[in-house]
């Protein structure tokens, strides 16, 4: 709703933008219009320059002789006009180009007759002149001359009458305006709730009708595609998961025969040293290759979320006290050291502690396994200020790792996420880690640099008091 409201602002403020531009465009338009002709080159100008610019030669010449201002007669020039004066008699005492078809005399009545239109066709001005009258006229059908009466308190009532005009034009445009953006409105909101639903991963059908019929036909057919690739994906996650849960379970009957067997052989006494040395090769490889199969069939349940987590409250500096304990127990080799480094015990959170302490076991041992001349291995706890996140940082001064290979070490080993080949990526211990931590809703985090060291952190939603 939101969106579509914000759609009508928009709509709106950019029709009103458009009418107050048009307006203002018009204004300008007009004003440029008239004043163009009040400036000097309106048939009302042109006369008056005329009897201002015209002046006897001579105050006492008995033949009243006049002459025209030069630039009065480049003015008629201009515009193609000619220009007489009628002295008091009604005889024309001075012409510039008069064509020669109009009388040199005139009575009263004819004056009176071409002041308010034309003279034998031509539209001609008067103005006043100290000698008479000065007639200027235009080529005939240049000009039109429209007479119009209009009451003077009509005149005076003009300017707010011509404000009401674009005010009721403005209100006008705004109604016009939200009437379509409301009709536009109308045909989106529904296609804004058809892509939040498409991104949330619902199915959706969207009426096509409206303005924009064909949008909404478009997103159903893409709800349809992405509906039919979700299954699609769906179900070939779910095979590959069976197919890998069953292959787990077909090996473990025969690896179970191999390791019973292997077992035998190297605790049965009447074998030479050298076989019973051989077996138990057989036996620890044998337990490195069950192994490995439980930790396929884990990350295949992770990477699927088909792996139901067990959850409890779990207090991490015990977690990390617990999983110290056991690597020192186990016989860790003297070249490792595994402290225990500012355990903040209000850490807590909620989570499957069997594969929490998974994760944290193949981190210690991703620590062990990369550094054959060994490491000083450090596990620290802590929670952020606000209370909110824990962290489980596992962190070692070891030979570390190029930090462009940083992205791939959480990738599955053939993943076609990964950015470098095989033979620079690692097994399934950081991939299986990291699932482990997104199952939690947390976040894996890796640095370090070759030379430099490794640290992976956990950060995991604190657990509410």
């Amino acid at each position: 709703m939101e969106g579509a409201i914000r759609i009508l602002k928009r709509f709106v403020l950019a029709t009103a933008a458009i009418s107050v531009m048009l307006l203002a465009f018009n204004m300008m338009l007009l004003g440029v219009w008239f004043g163009g002709m009040s400036a000097g080159h309106s048939p009302a100008a042109v006369v008056r320059s005329v009897a201002e610019g015209l002046r006897k030669t001579a105050s006492d010449d008995p033949s009243g002789a006049f002459a025209l201002d030069p630039a009065a007669a480049g003015l008629l020039d201009r515009h193609d006009a000619w220009a007489m004066l009628i002295d008091g008699t009604g005889r024309v005492a001075w012409s510039r180009r008069l064509p020669g078809e109009l009388p040199r005399r005139y009575t009263l009545t004819d004056v009176s007759k071409f002041t308010r239109s034309f003279l034998m066709d031509y539209p001609v001005f008067v103005w006043e002149h100290a000698d008479g009258l000065v007639v200027v006229g235009y080529p005939k059908g240049s000009l039109g001359k429209y007479q119009h009466v209009v009451p003077t308190d009509w005149v005076s009532a003009l300017p707010p009458k011509i404000v009401a005009f674009f005010a009721a034009n403005a209100m006008l445009a705004l109604l016009l305006s939200l009437f379509a953006g409301s009709r536009l409105v109308r045909s989106i909101r529904p296609i804004i709730r058809g892509i939040r639903s498409l991104a949330e991963d619902r199915p959706v059908h969207v009426e096509p009708k409206g303005l924009l019929a064909d949008l909404a036909e478009n997103v159903n057919r893409v709800s349809a595609l992405l509906q039919q690739k979700s299954d699609s994906l769906k179900s070939r996650d779910e095979a590959r998961s069976n197919w890998i849960a069953g292959i787990s379970h077909d090996i473990r009957t025969p690896l179970s025969m191999i390791l019973g067997h292997a077992s035998d052989l190297e605790e049965n006494g009447s074998l030479p040293p050298e076989q019973r040395r051989q077996a138990a090769i057989i036996r620890q490889q044998a337990e490195k290759l069950g192994a490995l199969v439980n930790d396929l069939n884990l990350v295949s349940m992770l990477e699927y979320e088909m792996q139901p987590l067990d959850k409890k409250a779990i207090r991490l500096s015990a977690l990390a006290r617990q999983l110290a304990s056991e690597f020192l127990n186990n016989g860790l080799d003297e070249r490792f050291s595994i402290e225990l480094d500012e355990l903040d015990e209000t850490a807590r959170v909620e989570g499957d502690e069997r594969l929490l302490s998974r994760a944290v076991f193949n981190l210690i041992q991703n620590s062990i396994r990369h550094n054959p001349a060994g490491c000083r291995i450090r596990l620290r706890t802590s929670v952020d200020g606000d209370g909110t996140v824990c962290r489980f940082t596992v962190e070692d001064d070891g030979k570390g790792v190029d930090r462009r290979e940083l992205a791939d070490l959480v990738e599955l080993p053939y993943s076609s996420k990964r950015k470098r080949p095989r033979e620079h990526g690692h097994g399934l211990g950081l991939p299986m880690a990291a699932r482990i931590v997104r199952a939690h809703r947390g976040t894996l985090l890796l640095s370090g640099d070759a030379g430099k060291g490794f640290r992976a952190e956990f950060v995991l939603p604190a657990l509410k008091s």
